[in-house]
């Protein structure tokens, strides 16, 4: 008797797309090649990833718990590895099966099982993305900047020119009123 696992195992959406049951079957299949007996497998669930993996950004998870005789594992793991339609996995020795994995398992296995089709991938960033949205930024905002010391220097020349009216009509008065003045007390100046 060998020691029970349980394995997560990402594969690419466009395989679960094309077939999900075909997708299964490659996670099956791969552990049966090997000497692996399946306990049980299911879709587990379909997810963002936190980073990027072969180009993709999203992955359905597949769950699997399995008996492998010893002597095995590292071969099994190199035909993983090396299989591009699976993204990443992770293989953890349990004691054993968890309750209620069983059932889950065999109510995906029911003809009337239907799994959503996975949503497509977002466009690929790219690396100059985050370089060409500084520069927008900061063009947005020299740009602001300058639009408001317009709106205020505007503010500015009108309120001058406001007041240059007024400056006008004090600054002839003002010598007229002292001619005047030194004309009353005889002086000349």
């Amino acid at each position: 008797m060998g020691q029970i696992y349980e394995g997560m195992v990402l594969v690419d959406n466009d395989v679960v797309r094309a077939d999900w049951r075909q997708a299964k079957a490659l996670v099956t299949d791969t552990l049966t090649k090997y000497g692996a007996t399946v306990h049980c497998a299911r879709r587990w669930d379909e997810r963002a990833l936190a980073y990027p993996i072969a180009g993709r950004q999203r992955a359905t998870y597949y769950i699997a718990y399995f008996e492998l005789p010893e002597g095995n594992s590292e071969s099994m793991r190199r035909d993983f590895d090396l299989n591009e339609r699976v993204l990443r996995y992770l293989f953890t020795a349990v004691d054993e099966l968890p309750e209620g994995e069983a059932a889950l398992a065999a109510e995906e296995d029911g003809e009337e099982f239907v799994v959503p089709e996975p949503p497509q991938d977002p466009e690929p960033a790219s690396p100059f993305n985050e370089f060409e949205e500084e520069a927008e930024e900061e063009a947005s905002s020299e740009e602001g900047a300058s639009e408001e010391a317009a709106a205020e220097g505007d503010g500015e020349a009108a309120t001058a020119e406001e007041a240059a009216p007024e400056a006008a009509e004090e600054t002839p008065a003002a010598p007229a009123e002292e001619t005047t003045e030194k004309a009353e007390t005889g002086q000349e100046g």
